[in-house]
């Protein structure tokens, strides 16, 4: 998970005995009581303007999907389905935002606000009190009184998880007027909000242990280099039997004890795989093999906490390599709600089957520091994808909904991690080489099963939050700020401490977290500002924006001197929202084939500011947003030649004659009505169905 940077949010677990006999109560009647509920809203319903011809709306999210990549292979004729709707309605580019990262992107599509209005840049910002990491779109609450005796402790509420995105996603408005919404793991919806209609949260779900991805590493290698949010667990065999633990969250009556589950690893000579004993099952594994997900219950006194996993063998032979997913809370039995209403996410399971809950399922890390290889990693991916794929294309045969939304996490995961394998001179040789290819081809045939679904009268939104280039420098922003003098470390403090650990505050005037750009030490909001806000601050964004926009490299290759940054833009006239120095105060564009470096992203001064990027990681988004838009492709055709993603939320809107609420800055892409557009009748089939554009 370093790669999304994603520190823990923390774990709250309901404990009072009325909490512990609803979650029961509600896990028996969930599956009966969930459609009931659907069938009454549908009878209660009100009936609203259908302003352009269209009964429903379906937005496919497939994050992260490249245009130049998707023009190239439709060129070629290997997305047919895109073509197709591309010559019925629209293929274009789709504007993102500044910065053109994941969180921000999809918080500007379901809010109609840029970032300095709903508040979201990062996945993490910095605490302005203590220079330590957050997350910045949620956070848990423990429970606020407890009654202590010794390490003993009891409860007295219940703690929460708090959003802190700031706006309202327009699915909120439509449940107003009583349309049905169901919304699919878009990033950036955890905590599910309480609206009108359903949601099972995506992007920034904790795990079970309130991480956003620390996975299990069981191995008999004495000789190891901890990978960073993992768990290492020694396997020491006694005959062919080797007896750990699988350890879960914290316990919520004992203080510093966590809950395990039993875990036996069984070897058996001459054969490829081991048999394992957790959670009162036997589980065969052999050598590549991943198993399905095994429930595992941590019991706390009378109460179980619930959660999922999955495991994955590595090898046996010389040394037993045994993988574990970050436990998932468990959709059925949720410990922290991931869905509104609470039973969704336990209908969901009962319907489509069990599936992973974890915010970010892919996991990058495990690929990327070798615990995992490209092809278990593939399985991994593809297997969440078919998980997904189940649970939308079952909720559009279910026909209930006005509105359907979901996002597929598959391509950004994809593009990420063998971006560096499809490219020219890029290292791709071998079976990998056309992974990135055959993800889009199989997203053609996603959108092809989902037309075959829709009525007439729906229209279909397949987009994008932004595209992709190649990642192959990094860029130390705090090593640059070090060495040109606007950040100092402590006196006898070495270089590379994570989260800015050793920094001189008194003597720094910038600095660098996560994975935008750079913050001043601003007096009034930082705890130990030193640059006084006005004339000193104005002059010091100035100073470093002109700065790193002559930063030049010249790489290893040969190829002689380059520009490193594109574009740095001051955040504060950039944008004009309330939220504007919330984020970082400079926004670095990045050139195409470079990033802000590992380190920086984790608040480390390291000694070199350029570096070869040696991580299986090669293709990235978190540059110029102007080098890297998002796709919007409809069925319809659209009035703007230049769609942002800004437009969507009114866009959606507006098919069902609702216009867009005061505060958000986009524009229907439908273009102004033409003929009638009254209650429970359709608009004139003369509307803007008669033009055509497409790119």
């Amino acid at each position: 998970m370093v790669a999304y940077i994603g520190p823990g949010s923390g774990f709250a677990i309901s404990v009072s005995l009325l909490t512990f006999v609803i979650i029961v109560f509600t896990i028996m009647l969930g599956p009966v009581v969930f459609p009931l509920t659907m069938l009454w809203r549908v009878v209660r319903r009100r009936r609203v303007r259908y302003a352009y011809g269209f009964r429903k709306v379906v937005v496919l999210g497939l994050d992260g999907l490249d245009p130049k990549l998707t023009a190239k292979l439709m060129g070629e004729g290997k997305l047919p389905n895109f073509q197709a709707l591309a010559k019925r309605g629209h293929f274009s580019e789709l504007e993102t935002v500044w910065p053109a990262l994941t969180p921000a992107a999809w918080s500007t599509f379901m809010t109609g606000l840029d970032p300095s209005r709903h508040g979201i840049y990062d996945f993490i910002t910095r605490d302005t009190e203590t220079y330590l990491p957050r997350l910045s779109s949620s956070e848990v609450l423990e429970a606020g009184r407890m009654l202590r005796f010794g390490r003993y402790r009891i409860p007295l509420g219940r703690g929460r998880a708090r959003m802190l995105r700031k706006g309202e996603p327009f699915w909120h408005e439509l449940a107003r007027h009583r349309l049905e919404v169901t919304v699919l793991r878009v990033p950036i919806t955890f905590p599910p909000e309480r609206f009108g209609g359903r949601v099972l949260s995506g992007m920034c779900v904790p795990d079970l242990r309130g991480s956003q991805g620390t996975f299990g590493y069981y191995a008999t290698l004495d000789d190891r280099t901890d990978p960073v949010d993992a768990d290492y667990f020694p396997l020491r065999f006694v005959g062919d039997v080797a007896r750990t633990q699988v350890v879960g969250p914290e316990h919520p009556f004992v203080e510093g004890k966590k809950l395990t589950v039993p875990l036996a690893v069984k070897r058996f000579e001459g054969l490829e795989k081991v048999a394992l004993e957790v959670g009162g099952q036997e589980i065969g594994l052999s050598v590549g093999q991943q198993s399905e997900w095994v429930a595992l219950s941590f019991r706390a006194g009378p109460m179980k906490v619930r959660g999922l996993a999955q495991f994955h063998l590595k090898s046996i032979r010389p040394e037993v390599l045994l993988y574990m997913t970050p436990l998932h809370i468990d959709p059925e039995a949720p410990a922290m709600p991931v869905s509104h209403p609470g039973l969704f996410s336990n209908y969901l399971a009962k319907k489509s089957g069990t599936f992973g809950t974890l915010g970010l399922i892919e996991d990058t890390t495990a690929l990327n520091c070798g615990v995992l290889d490209e092809d278990a990693f593939l399985r991994q991916a593809w297997g969440v994808y078919r998980e997904r794929k189940a649970m939308f294309l079952g909720t559009l045969e279910n026909g209930a909904d006005d509105v359907t939304i979901c996002v597929f996490d598959t391509p950004d995961r994809i593009q990420h991690m063998f971006w560096r394998q499809q490219e020219e001179g890029g290292g791709g040789e071998g079976r990998h080489r056309g992974v990135v290819e055959a993800m889009l081809v199989e997203m053609d045939g996603l959108v092809g099963e989902t037309l075959k679904r829709l009525s007439d009268d729906t229209l279909l939104m397949v987009m994008s939050d932004h595209g992709f280039t190649s990642f192959r420098r990094t860029v130390d922003l705090n090593a640059w700020l070090h060495q040109n003098g606007y950040l100092h470390l402590k006196e006898g403090a070495a270089p590379g401490a994570a989260w800015l650990e050793g920094v001189d505050w008194s003597r720094t005037r910038a600095y660098a977290v996560g994975l935008v750009g750079i913050f001043v030490n601003l007096v009034g909001r930082e705890s130990k500002g030193i640059v006084p806000a006005g004339e000193e601050f104005e002059l010091l964004v100035e100073e470093l924006k002109a700065a790193l926009e002559k930063m030049m490299d010249t790489p290893p290759t040969g190829s002689g001197p380059r520009r490193t940054i594109r574009r740095a833009i001051i955040t504060s006239r950039h944008y004009d929202g309330p939220y504007r120095f919330e984020g970082p105060d400079i926004i670095v564009g990045y050139e195409a084939g470079y990033r802000c470096s590992w380190e920086c992203a984790r608040g480390q001064v390291s000694d070199t500011i350029l570096k070869d990027n040696s991580r299986l990681w090669s293709g990235d988004h978190c540059v110029d947003p102007e080098l890297v838009p998002g796709v919007l492709l409809c069925n319809a055709p659209l009035e703007s030649k230049r769609p942002r993603i800004l437009d969507i939320a009114p866009t959606v809107l507006g098919v069902f004659g609702l216009g867009r609420s005061p505060p958000m800055q986009g524009s229907c892409l439908l273009g102004q009505v033409v003929g009638r557009a009254e209650e429970g009748v359709s608009a004139s089939e003369d509307a803007p169905h008669a033009r055509l554009h497409t790119l």
